[in-house]
């Protein structure tokens, strides 16, 4: 006899859709970092007399490159991927433990999908 599985359900997602969400986190964090040189950069810079420091200061315009160089890397790489390619990201998607970010990884674009009117979210 037969053992009957259960069906698990899966998250079918077009694999240009999710390296572009992807490509697209990553432009954003890279502006973030961007920002925070900007912002707290000089200011470091001139109140600490400790090379340590200075470095740091330095790692926060390396961090800056990195995340703007992977979101292009990954917005060719979807470039190249054959539009009707399809992944099992459910597994993935678990592991994204920040439920705004998984949520657009799932290609939602609008907050108020995720969110009805009227409901707040704090950390």
């Amino acid at each position: 006899m037969e053992q009957l599985r259960p069906q698990i359900s899966t998250v079918e997602t077009p694999l240009i859709s999710l390296i572009s969400a992807v490509s697209d986190e990553l432009t954003e964090l890279g502006q973030f970092a961007e920002q925070l040189q900007s912002t707290l950069g000089p200011s470091l810079l001139r109140l600490a007399d400790d090379p340590l420091c200075h470095r740091n200061v330095q790692m926060l315009d390396l961090l800056s490159q990195r995340l703007s160089v992977l979101a292009v890397f990954f917005l060719s790489l979807g470039h190249a991927v054959p539009s009707g390619w399809l992944i099992n990201s459910r597994t993935a998607l678990s592991a994204v433990t920040l439920s705004e970010l998984a949520w657009r990884l799932q290609g939602h674009h609008n907050p108020q999908e995720h969110h009805p009117a009227g409901e707040l979210e704090t950390f």
